[in-house]
């Protein structure tokens, strides 16, 4: 995997990179409560989540909310309930703002892509790091999420930047995919320790400031 290019812009996910995934675990966390299969309540409200148009910012939370109780018959929690199930659990992960600074104190550009809603804000008040970024694409803002392939087009409009010179880090080979199609290199997240392998083997100059 060893090569010479230079990469001057990292692009990073969200919720399963930079953060643990919290909705997922947080509707886990739901249907083990309410005596649901996990996996059903996961698929369930992922796509209510893209299909209510809430996660582009095109509804209210209180839509998203509405349909997923409808769902699973949940009248009797709160909307603040449930969604502090899923807020607590993005926990942000300190390696991944270590590696950041790394990056950036080596001239390399970190970018945020992430389909989040408002809920992305809400942990960016409590816990400052959209600073840490060059750039915030927020999907709630964009009005387009990943799923929508050409929001990799736009990306690349906005920043001006050859897609070769990027690597996208996302925990989800679909987006990858849809990346790797405008020329982005893709990188898919596993683990720490496989994605600092891969990272280090195209930006070997990396690997000595992070010991």
């Amino acid at each position: 995997m060893q090569n010479n290019k230079e990469y001057s812009v990292i692009m990073f996910d969200f919720g399963g990179v930079i953060a643990e995934e919290g909705f997922v675990k947080g509707m886990e966390e739901i249907a083990k409560k309410c005596g649901l299969d996990p996996k059903v309540v996961v698929e369930a409200a992922t796509d209510i989540l893209y299909d209510s148009g809430y996660i582009c910012g095109k509804t209210a939370e209180k839509e998203f909310w509405s349909a997923f109780k409808k769902r699973f018959s949940l009248d009797n929690y709160s909307d603040e309930e449930l969604r502090e199930e899923v807020l607590r659990r993005f926990v942000i992960r300190p390696w991944t703002l270590d590696l950041i600074r790394t990056l950036r104190s080596s001239d390399i550009k970190v970018v945020l892509l992430t389909d989040q809603t408002n809920w992305i804000e809400e942990i960016n008040e409590e816990t400052p790091f959209y600073d840490m970024f060059d750039h915030v694409f927020n999907s709630y803002r964009l009005g387009k999420c990943k799923h929508d392939g050409t929001i990799f087009k736009e990306i690349l409009n906005m920043l001006g930047v050859d897609p070769k010179d990027i690597i996208l880090v996302d925990d989800r080979r679909r987006n990858i995919t849809l990346a790797e199609e405008y020329g982005i290199k893709g990188i898919l997240y596993k683990s720490k320790d496989e994605l600092l392998r891969e990272l280090f083997a195209y930006l070997p100059e990396l690997e000595s400031k992070m010991a």
